[in-house]
């Protein structure tokens, strides 16, 4: 690892995790606790008996709390998209050969069929994208956006790619689809250690103690989990044109 790369996401959200464990042991001995409807509330020590006992437990089942199956999709989507040369395709669209042109006008097409596909889904007929209540909760539309949003990318990539002759065989494609997958290895282990954040931020109380209500620690979590990612594909991508 580079020296450039010592503050890698992982290592912050490591560091982050001590924190937050020498915390909840200062805050014990302390015995800091609050009051709430559901009765005295106090914070807990990861270092005592019970927490190391939980966290030896835990530690690789925290990781099922993670989007992993989501972060996969939109790495394939991304790789797909770099690979058949699609978003390059985007960022100089007035400089494009007629080859290039045809074919991406041609992979458009097919994302815009896909996208009134999807409107069609959701509108019409038997409201095959929304739930059983006809609304977004618990809906397909919802809970599979990410699959969805993979498939909106996947496929005009795969139209430019052919079209191109960029992709010659199957191979090709699953080459193309596959590229950022190295960079993906980083975003697991940082998500491994910011699963591990999270639950210890709730298995010690210090979440409910500062009054963070469900809706927040869902946005605090969107935010821990995903943010990495922009960093790693950009450090990734420097260090590629470094080589």
């Amino acid at each position: 690892m580079s020296k450039k790369w010592w503050w890698h996401p992982a290592i912050v959200y490591l560091l982050l995790l001590f924190v937050v464990v020498l915390i909840s042991w200062i805050g014990s001995i302390m015995e800091i606790s609050r009051v709430d409807s559901n009765g005295e509330l106090a914070l807990r020590s990861v270092l005592g008996v019970p927490g190391i006992r939980w966290t030896i437990r835990t530690a690789a089942s925290c990781l099922g709390n993670a989007p992993i199956g989501n972060a996969l999709m939109l790495c394939i989507a991304i790789g797909a998209g770099r690979g058949s040369g699609l978003f390059r395709a985007l960022s100089r669209i007035r400089s494009l050969s007629p080859k290039e042109a045809t074919a991406f006008y041609i992979s458009m097409a097919v994302l815009a069929i896909y996208i009134l596909v999807i409107v069609l889904g959701v509108f019409a007929g038997s409201h095959l994208l929304l739930g059983i209540t006809g609304t977004l909760a618990s809906s397909p539309l919802y809970e599979g956006f990410m699959f969805l949003l993979m498939l909106a990318v996947c496929l005009p990539s795969l139209v430019y790619g052919l079209s191109t002759e960029t992709f010659r065989t199957a191979g090709d494609c699953a080459d193309a689809f596959c590229t950022i997958l190295p960079q993906f290895a980083h975003f697991l282990v940082t998500m491994l250690v910011a699963a591990q954040l999270l639950q210890t931020l709730e298995y010690t109380h210090i979440d409910a103690l500062l009054g963070l209500t469900q809706n927040s620690m869902r946005v605090i979590s969107f935010l821990i989990y995903w943010l990495p990612l922009p960093i790693i594909l950009m450090w990734s991508q420097k260090s590629g044109k470094e080589v």
